[in-house]
């Protein structure tokens, strides 16, 4: 089976090659992540320009305690409630899974 972020990569940006997806898309590879079992360990954040991309610490969480399966499925609903409050933002994510 192919890995979710290859799935994900027309429809991101790639970067210093990480895949930057605009909130809707990185919520739908939250979704998919959920479907697939795969645990999420992070989201960041990024301002892309045409010259820059710029880190938005404020806008990334980090999700690796949440590796256990007791709490894998808190990982995903933290990173679907994170994602969800930035969507009317011009915001790009880079999200980390343990795949």
């Amino acid at each position: 089976m192919a890995r979710v972020e290859d799935e994900f990569r027309p429809v991101g940006v790639i970067k210093g090659g990480l895949l930057m997806l605009r909130p809707s898309d990185a919520l739908k590879m939250v979704h998919r992540c959920r479907e697939r079992g795969i645990g999420i360990l992070g989201i960041d954040g990024f301002i892309l320009t045409a010259t820059s991309t710029q880190p938005a610490m404020e806008h990334s969480i980090d999700l690796s305690g949440s590796r256990k399966p007791a709490s894998i499925v808190d990982g995903w609903d933290r990173a679907e409630r994170f994602i969800a409050e930035r969507a009317a933002t011009d915001l790009f994510f880079e999200i980390v899974t343990d795949e």
